[in-house]
């Protein structure tokens, strides 16, 4: 009798009876155990998958962006960064955003980005910190404030509470009297703060940008000049200065709070780096070797207290400046700025040597012309840096400065439509009384219209290039400073009476200023030709 021996090759598999629970309850940064008056709690996001946070106020302590989490959840552990880390006790870098993941306890994993949006510690862009000893209130008295400036990106321009304590006063004429203020900062020694190195100078300022709720609108005309007055084009005479302001955004604080997103520029001065003319003082008086040059000159309806002789044109000489000057200096420069009205207002003034020609340099006039028209700054002509060169009995035009009514940021249309005109005559004039001012006699010139056409023909490209460019990479590199912003200062809000209201949310306004652009082109492609 044979026998059956019964074989089984399989053994049935035992169910994991491990939890996959793997939720987050809760998250805060604690407040006792990071020297904060209180917790910072996030919001949640399971779907998304974030957690989010915004803290304004100033954190006292060496390593601010070192912060002890407090979080409940369900599961086996919570890693930050991809380590291990327990409520009320890891600190974690909130610099950056993170990635958190809970795992359960059969390895499942539930993951969240956190980011904390808090301009003291985010990468971003540096960061400036104003400890005055008294509110800010003048444009004409410094108040000795204690800075803080640093940046995640050069560790040369710092400067901390330590050292000296640096003056800062108000600054600006129709953005001074704006909820959101402009200042200007005197250092006790000459300084490139946070690694703009372009020069040294104890004088920077930082633009509040109230009044352009896109916060770029200088940044964008800036890049736009740089694009034009560039030494690689080999287009200007070699006596030109080529000098646009530097752009460098900061996230400001005063005192403990967060005061928004600024931008830190140059101060319009003669200085190596910036409007480097040739040194003119009280003490070279009238000698003939020295007087021609160098001169800085601001058309200046605000402030200035000087008038062209021919049609009272305010101006500023902003340098030799009112406390180093020799009187036969100011008188050169007014004589000069006369003979060239006179032949400007002349039956021969396109005479292409005995004209206008002879005093203006034509091609930083023309540049000049191409960005105020560009950008459609209506503002654009009341305010015009020229300056004069040593031996060179020509004005130049520069540099470009104050654009933020740019972009159909203007209300004002007493003299036309700006959206479909040219700013020469839509937009404001040197003074109203002046009725035809130099620019819009310049216009007459054919010879000088073609010249202007010709120009912007070979640039018009990478001008709108550069604007496209510019708006995205600015947006997306500085999106928590700007969220920060306006979550101090109203967005969808116009304290100025000049300007415009924005679009109804930031991203729109970003496109807004992307349409004008290209219709603004595509106008001056028209007027520029006719």
């Amino acid at each position: 009798m044979a026998l059956s021996l019964a074989c089984c090759s399989c053994t049935e598999s035992k169910p994991d009876l491990r939890s996959s629970e793997c939720e987050l309850l809760s998250f805060s940064i604690g407040g006792e155990a990071n020297g904060l008056p209180g917790p910072v709690e996030f919001d949640i996001d399971a779907e998304a998958g974030t957690l989010d946070a915004m803290y304004l106020t100033w954190i006292d302590k060496d390593d601010p962006q070192m912060l002890v989490p407090v979080f409940d959840f369900v599961g086996k552990a919570v890693y930050a960064g991809g380590k291990k880390i327990v409520s009320g006790e890891t600190a974690v870098s909130f610099a950056e955003d993170f990635e958190l993941v809970v795992e359960a306890e059969n390895g499942d994993k539930t993951r969240f980005t956190v980011s904390l949006n808090c301009p003291q510690i985010n990468t971003e862009l540096p960061v400036l910190r104003l400890q005055p000893e008294s509110e800010i209130v003048s444009k004409d008295e410094y108040v000795d404030t204690k800075v803080t400036l640093y940046s995640p990106f050069t560790e040369s321009g710092w400067w901390s509470p330590d050292d000296e304590p640096v003056e800062v006063r108000g600054r600006g004429n129709s953005t001074w009297i704006l909820p959101k203020k402009p200042y200007r900062l005197k250092f006790p020694e000459k300084v490139s703060p946070i690694g703009l190195d372009h020069t040294k100078a104890k004088s920077w300022v930082i633009l509040a940008h109230d009044m352009d709720k896109s916060l770029l609108r200088n940044h964008l005309a800036f890049e736009v000049s740089r694009q034009l007055f560039n030494p690689a084009d080999d287009y200007h005479d070699p006596s030109a200065i080529l000098f646009t302001p530097c752009s460098q955004f900061i996230n400001v604080y005063m005192n403990d709070s967060y005061h928004g997103l600024y931008q830190m520029s140059d101060h319009m001065e003669q200085r190596e780096g910036r409007i480097e003319v040739d040194e003119l003082t009280e003490a070279d008086g009238s000698a003939p070797d020295k007087i021609t040059g160098g001169y800085i000159i601001e058309t200046d309806l605000h402030e200035g207290n000087h008038f062209s002789p021919n049609k009272r044109v305010q101006m500023t000489y902003k340098y030799p400046d009112d406390k180093d000057y020799d009187p036969a200096q100011y008188d050169y420069i007014t004589d000069f700025i006369g003979k060239m009205e006179n032949v400007l207002y002349s039956d021969s003034f396109t005479d292409p040597q005995n004209g206008w020609r002879k005093y203006l340099d034509e091609k930083t006039l023309i540049d000049f012309i191409i960005v105020k028209e560009f950008c459609q700054d209506v503002d654009g002509y009341t305010s015009t840096y020229m300056y004069k060169r040593r031996g060179v009995d020509k004005l130049f035009f520069g540099p470009v400065w104050d654009v933020d009514k740019g972009w159909d940021n203007d209300k004002r249309t007493e003299h036309g439509e700006p959206l479909e005109n040219l700013m020469i005559f839509a937009g404001f004039w040197m003074a109203n009384y002046v009725k035809y001012d130099w620019f819009q006699r310049l216009w007459d010139d054919e010879t000088f219209r073609r010249d202007v056409a010709e120009r912007w023909a070979s640039v018009r490209g990478r001008l709108v290039e550069t604007v496209d460019r510019e708006l995205d990479v600015m947006t997306d590199s500085m999106a928590k400073a700007i969220e920060a912003n306006f979550s101090v200062w109203t967005f969808y809000e116009q304290a100025s009476t000049e300007a415009e209201m924005p679009a109804k949310t930031y991203p729109e306004e970003i496109q807004r200023i992307r349409r004008l652009t290209q219709e603004r082109a595509a106008l001056l492609d028209r007027l520029f030709n006719k």
